[in-house]
């Protein structure tokens, strides 16, 4: 059985991937506490995806099953866009709001930051399970559309390298009026972060650290 791993696990193990043998079968409780016993990898706090679907502890794996090890992350109809990119992001490339009838269009812009918990950062490094990424981003975008009558979402965001000062996450929402749109956008960023597997590792002149949010 293979695991996959990302960021900062993947950073500790010092591989992408852990080869466990001789199992076929098992529950991701289980397989948690293999992997902390045998292997030393903290696997409690992390959430498991099997073929790209997150799934609970109770669940059944098998030898075929893809199963990826998720640490806490740091993240359509026709309008909307899902796009990750390892190129510079430009706002006005990806607002549509001359096409469309809605009243208000609200963009979002994460910028990377050159300072952060006293240290100054000198670049940052982004990295993305992008397949899952962009399939858990467009299961966001249709749950806010359908539950709070959001018209169109624009998901972009930058992996690789980045330096201070660049736009490495873009968010475009439209709705009827503003108040929905202001509130929608909160919460779709807030469960973004904590769901979506893109990881940040801030580098410093003196080393580099993978954040969590």
């Amino acid at each position: 059985m293979k695991i996959r791993l990302f960021a900062s696990l993947k950073d500790d193990f010092g591989s992408s991937f852990i080869e466990i043998p001789k199992i076929k079968n098992i529950n991701i409780k289980d397989l948690k506490q293999l992997l902390v016993l045998e292997y030393g990898i903290n696997a409690e706090n992390c959430m498991v995806a099997v073929n790209m679907e997150y799934v609970k502890d109770d669940f059944e794996i098998t030898s075929t099953d893809e199963v990826s090890l998720i640490p806490p992350v740091s993240g359509g109809a026709n309008n909307d866009l899902v796009e990750i990119t390892t190129k510079a992001i430009n706002p006005e490339s990806f607002s549509i709001s001359k096409l469309s009838n809605y009243g208000a269009e609200l963009t979002f812009l994460g910028i990377s930051r050159d300072f952060n918990e006293g240290k100054e950062v000198n670049k940052l490094y982004y990295e993305c399970y992008e397949d899952m990424a962009k399939k858990e981003i467009f299961k966001l975008i249709d749950q806010f559309k359908n539950n709070f009558g959001i018209g169109y979402i624009r998901v972009v965001h930058r992996i690789g390298e980045v330096s201070p000062g660049n736009i490495s996450l873009l968010v475009i929402m439209s709705s009827a009026h503003r108040k929905e749109c202001l509130e929608c956008m909160i919460e779709f960023l807030d469960i973004f972060k904590k769901k979506i597997p893109i990881w940040k590792k801030e580098i410093y002149q003196d080393g580099s650290k993978w954040i969590e949010s």
